[in-house]
């Protein structure tokens, strides 16, 4: 089951670029080594404090505390976001992110007047396997109510270890039945293609995160769409908060010629490895047709090599905002089954050399998106004429940008605010209480992501870009 779209404008930058482990993690290791005695020094001092805590302290303390604070300590020191101590459902979160799949079900969740209905079903899918057809209301998980639930609580509930059994209570044509679904290794695209609408010779190519299965999927949609016509390509990276750095190499060896530099990595000996394109990276696949790239202020990490990589040796213009400006490699280091350490162990550099950390790539043609799509996220289920702060005003500001007059926006649902809702909700066949209730809410934030799309001028400027390339 995947999790419901998210409009661009509301991601956030949260995946890092992913060395494997072996080559960086082993050379860090090897120089771990040969400090040995300051090593062996330092590490006495924690055993000694770990060990005069455990047997001194006036209450038995929580070994597992004590040893995850040590670790969280540690990193704290080194004051860097990306350096992180994984457990449990973040590790999961992570590892299902760099894989791009999960254990579930293979169907998508809406919500509708805070019910909770099937659909879509991804390709042979488990769900539509079990007897599950779209339109379905689920109304229970697990012998479980789903009424209240989110449609991300649900999907939480769905998902689980491949090859487990959950069981969905559904009612369809006024009769309700139990299904019982085996959960299955589902893949997650996080490549999508079309045909621009007007121009049917520009292919819009957007990628979401660079995973496993990334590079196969893109390869995939580029045949599909020169199959249908397309002659040029606009590359969307806009919201792509990075992933995995060798799937990055693979992409952005396509675009060039073999030899071509692609980034540089200098750990803290200062020793640069470089990366070039070649036909063991792309396999021979290659992307000769002009191309552009967008770019936003959420487009890190792996997707920045790939803009870098592209204009640097191209020339090919980069359309939007100012890029994110992530310029640091991590591994992730299994430490057991429920644990992982995921450290920054070196800088990357464009193929001309340049640190973009907290810099970012500058565009050749800047864009901005329209006002209204930073409109923040509604995170309250419910906002009535007691509600008052920051959600209201999120509220409120959408409605203004959807063409609705909620009054002064305060960030208090006043008469003028409620007036607004229920003429959205009249608009939206939803029912009138002027009650921003779940399902009002979600409608507001599509309704608003919708608006965003159709004027998204961005894309506009980098079609118009990459029909002037000969």
């Amino acid at each position: 089951m995947a999790k419901s779209q998210v409009p661009v404008w509301l991601t956030g930058t949260a995946i890092v670029v992913a060395l494997g482990a072996g080559a960086v993690g082993g050379a860090m290791w090897g120089q771990n080594n040969a400090r040995g005695t300051q090593l062996d020094a330092n590490t006495a001092k924690i055993v000694a404090m770990y060990q005069t805590i455990d047997s001194q302290y006036y209450e038995q303390p929580n070994a597992k505390k004590l040893t995850d604070g040590a670790i969280n300590g540690m990193l704290a020191s080194l004051k860097d976001p990306y350096s992180t101590y994984l457990q449990t459902d973040s590790k999961a979160q992570l590892d299902d992110t760099i894989s791009a799949s999960f254990g579930g079900i293979g169907a998508t969740l809406r919500s509708e007047n805070q019910k909770l209905y099937i659909d879509s079903f991804t390709q042979d899918s488990p769900a539509k396997k079990a007897g599950l057809k779209v339109d379905d209301q689920v109304t229970a998980i697990n012998g479980k109510s789903t009424a209240k639930l989110s449609v991300t609580d649900a999907v939480k509930k769905v998902r689980g270890d491949i090859g487990t059994k959950v069981k969905l209570t559904i009612k369809r044509n006024g009769a309700a039945k139990t299904l019982t679904v085996t959960r299955a290794k589902i893949t997650t695209d996080t490549v999508n293609g079309e045909l621009d609408a007007t121009n049917k010779t520009v292919g819009i190519i957007s990628i979401s995160t660079f995973s496993d299965p990334t590079a196969k999927q893109f390869e995939s949609t580029v045949k599909k769409l020169r199959k249908q016509g397309a002659k040029r390509f606009v590359l969307d990276l806009r919201g792509n908060p990075g992933g995995m750095m060798d799937r990055a190499l693979q992409i952005s060896s396509m675009f060039l010629k073999n030899g071509q530099i692609i980034m540089q990595v200098q750990p803290r000996t200062g020793d640069k490895t470089v990366y070039k394109a070649s036909k063991k990276l792309d396999k021979g696949f290659k992307v000769t047709e002009p191309t552009a790239v967008l770019i936003d202020g959420n487009t890190a990490s792996a997707s920045e090599i790939t803009a870098a990589a592209l204009h640097d040796n191209r020339n090919v213009p980069l359309v939007g905002e100012k890029s994110f400006g992530k310029g640091t490699v991590q591994t992730v280091n299994q430490l057991n089954e429920a644990s992982e350490l995921k450290l920054t162990v070196a800088k990357w550099l464009t193929p001309k050399g340049q640190w973009i950390h907290h810099q970012g790539l500058t565009p050749t043609i800047e864009v901005d998106y329209p006002a209204y799509a930073n409109t923040p996220v509604i995170s309250a289920k419910r906002l009535d004429t007691n509600s008052t702060g920051s959600d209201v005003r999120a509220l409120q500001q959408s409605l203004a940008a959807l063409g609705y007059n909620p009054g002064e926006v305060n960030g208090s649902y006043t008469a003028a605010t409620q007036k607004a809702v229920t003429a959205f909700q009249k608009a939206a066949q939803l029912p009138e209480t002027g009650i921003s209730d779940q399902a009002t809410i979600d409608m507001v934030t599509k309704a608003l992501a919708g608006k965003v799309a159709a004027n998204d001028n961005m894309t506009k400027q980098a079609i118009a870009a990459v029909l002037k390339i000969k």
